[in-house]
C-alpha cells in the first residue's frame, strides 16, 4: 500500500489541503486511510494540533515511520537508530539455530548476517546525519553479531580487529561511506534539470563555500 507525504509550508494549510487532495484521488479510486493519517513538524517549533476534515480526525505526532525509518519531529537520528538496532536484534535473534549450527561453514553464516541483518541495519544509511556517539552504538552492535556467529566470549579478550579479520567484514562506518560515495555518484550523474542532482549540488556549494561548476570542478 503506498505512502504519501505532504509536505506544507504551515499548519494553517493542512485541513485544506488533505482535503483537496482528497477530492482530487477519488476519480482515480484512491482513497485516504483517515485512521493512518498523521500531522506532524518536521523541525523546530511547537508540534501542531490535531485538525478535523470533514468528519476524519488527523492526529498530531511528533514521530512517524515512513518507509521503515522513524522520523523525530526533533530531526535527531539518534530515535531512528535505536529503532534499526532493535529491528536488527530481532531479526538476529529470530535464527538462532542458524548462529548455532556448527555444520554451516562461517562463510555461510556471514552471508546470511549480511543479507539478514545488516540490510536491515544499515537500510537507507546513506542518508543519516550521524553523531559519534551513534556509530559507536552501530559498531558495538555490529562487533557483538559477530561475535556471537563466530562463537567468541568476552572473557576470550579477542580484540575487535581480531574479530573483522575471521570474518572479513568492514566496520560500519566504512560501509556507510561506501553507500555516500555511490549515492553521490548516482545523484552526480543525473542531468542537471533532475531535483536530485540540483540538492547535491547546492549542497555541495554550501560545503566548500565557493561557486561549483555543473561539471563538480570547484572554481573560486
Amino acid at each position: 500500500m503506498p505512502t504519501t507525504v505532504l509536505l506544507l509550508p504551515s499548519e494553517g494549510n493542512a485541513a485544506s489541503c488533505l482535503y483537496s487532495f482528497c477530492i482530487a484521488a477519488a476519480p482515480f479510486g484512491l482513497k485516504i486511510l483517515w485512521e493512518k493519517t498523521k500531522l506532524q513538524n518536521m523541525g523546530s517549533g511547537p508540534q501542531p494540533t490535531n485538525i478535523s476534515v470533514g468528519k476524519h480526525r488527523v492526529e498530531s505526532v511528533d514521530s512517524f515511520v515512513y518507509l521503515g525509518c522513524l522520523q523525530s519531529s526533533s530531526s535527531q537520528y539518534h530515535p531512528n537508530l535505536k529503532h534499526c538496532i532493535g529491528f536488527a536484534s530481532s531479526t538476529m535473534s529470530s535464527v538462532p539455530r542458524i548462529w548455532k549450527d556448527k555444520r554451516l561453514m562461517t562463510a555461510i553464516d556471514i552471508y546470511l548476517y549480511q543479507a539478514l541483518v545488516m540490510s536491515v541495519l544499515l537500510y537507507a544509511a546513506e542518508t543519516w546525519t550521524l553523531l559519534a556517539a551513534d556509530l559507536r552504538s552501530l559498531e558495538a552492535f555490529h562487533m557483538r553479531c559477530q561475535r556471537q556467529i563466530l562463537g567468541i566470549r568476552w572473557t576470550d579478550h579477542i580484540c575487535s580487529a581480531t574479530v573483522l579479520s575471521l570474518t572479513g567484514l568492514t566496520s560500519v562506518s566504512k560501509q556507510i561511506a561506501s553507500r555516500r560515495v555511490a549515492i553521490f555518484s548516482h545523484s552526480a550523474t543525473l542531468g542537471e534539470e533532475v531535483p536530485a542532482h540540483q540538492a547535491l549540488h547546492a549542497h555541495v556549494d554550501l560545503s566548500l563555500g565557493c561557486f561549483s561548476g555543473w561539471n563538480w570542478e570547484a572554481t573560486k
